[in-house]
């Protein structure tokens, strides 16, 4: 192989040259380069994980809160229910006490109105025995005598008959 150029010792040592450089590169750069790419994978494949726990997490969070805001609606619908409830009864005994007091104002008129209507009977009956003996005296033309008091006595009792 002299013949045509090649040197044997020099293409011993250039190709240990080359499988040193490829051992060197293999060891110092090729085997780091690898391993940095693997944590990187593995570092984005955690960080994939951890977002999907995170979405999941998120996701249940979310059902919750849902679910509370439905029990919230729930709870605030039954309140106002029950406050309706307590409005209406409120309402009806409010309207109940309202007809007892007119019934009762009612009623609290009607007997001042006959007491009333007895005492103006009273006077009228007294006015009446007044002018009946009033005119009988000025009939008579004098004061009836003795039996003055029995006549007006027996006057206001016949009254008090005939009403």
């Amino acid at each position: 192989m002299e013949k045509l150029g090649i040197n044997y010792s020099l293409l011993v040592a250039q190709i240990f040259n080359v499988i040193f450089l490829v051992w060197m590169l293999s060891k110092f750069l090729y085997t780091p380069i690898l391993n940095l790419l693997q944590e990187r994978t593995k570092r984005v494949e955690e960080s994939l994980r951890e977002a999907d726990k995170v979405r999941e997490q998120m996701a249940s969070q979310r059902k919750e809160n849902e679910a509370e805001q439905a029990k919230a609606r729930q709870e605030a619908a039954a309140v106002m229910a029950q406050a309706q409830e307590r409005a209406r009864v409120q309402e009806a005994e409010i309207v109940n006490q309202a007809r007892h007091e007119a019934e009762r104002i009612k009623a609290e008129a009607r007997a001042n109105a006959e007491t009333e209507l007895d005492r103006m009977a009273g006077e009228f009956k007294n006015q009446a025995a007044t002018l009946v003996t009033e005119t009988a005296a000025k009939v008579l033309g004098a004061e009836l005598k003795g039996n003055h008091k029995q006549l007006i006595d027996e006057s206001l009792s016949r009254l008090g008959r005939n009403n």
